[in-house]
């Protein structure tokens, strides 16, 4: 499945418009074998009966050194079928192509029954686009009795803002800790581990809309 990082690299440098496109990006995901075998039923299906009758008549009639008998009989109702994921498979619904049993489409149809479509960014929010290309802004945040306080000023989408702190050490900005679904306006609190209470602290400010409390 893809990275997000990965993916934003070739969207719109426009972090609203690169969200949109992460969201509408779809791939194809192979599915579990007992979901992918493909007999006379599926074809019929998937291409409809016409369709459907041509192709089983072009595989009962093709020769046994084009088509093995044993393929045959995956297609009968009663058999399981055969794998459409498989270079076998796939070379078989080639050939029904090529003998014009089928057309470019409906192979086309047949060899994606082996795949779901899925849409693995559907749900991710701006605040996640800024995080995976590094740019999103941050605000700095203290503590008081272990907690850092924020407040938000007005609704927006449910994000989980992250909180960093500057390690002494290698001068570089750690996550220590974040805020749970953030949302709508008003106070919200973490915890903050007590090696960094005395640290410089940051929290994520993707949308403009964080404060101190």
């Amino acid at each position: 499945m893809a990275n997000l990082a990965e993916l934003l690299t070739g969207a719109s440098p426009d972090d609203a418009v690169a969200l949109t496109q992460a969201r509408a990006y779809t791939e194809q995901v192979l599915k579990p074998l007992d979901e992918r075998m493909m007999n006379e039923r599926t074809v019929m299906g998937l291409i409809g009966m016409e369709s459907g009758e041509t192709f089983m008549q072009s595989l009962e009639a093709a020769p046994e050194g084009m088509i093995p008998a044993r393929v045959k009989a995956w297609f009968k109702p009663s058999e399981a079928g055969i794998d459409v994921a498989t270079p076998s498979a796939i070379g078989l619904i080639d050939t029904m192509v090529g003998s014009g049993a089928i057309t470019v489409d409906e192979a086309g149809l047949l060899k994606e029954y082996a795949y779901y479509t899925v849409t693995p960014f559907e749900r991710i929010t701006l605040h996640d686009v800024l995080l995976a290309r590094n740019n999103c802004p941050t605000i700095a945040v203290t503590t008081s009795g272990g907690y850092a306080v924020i407040t938000v000023n007005v609704d927006v989408e449910a994000h989980n803002p992250q909180v960093y702190a500057t390690n002494p050490r290698t001068n570089k900005q750690e996550r220590i800790n974040g805020f749970r679904n953030v949302s709508k306006a008003g106070l919200y609190d973490c915890v903050i581990p007590s090696e960094w209470r005395n640290s410089a602290l940051s929290v994520d400010d993707a949308y403009g809309v964080v404060g101190a409390a």
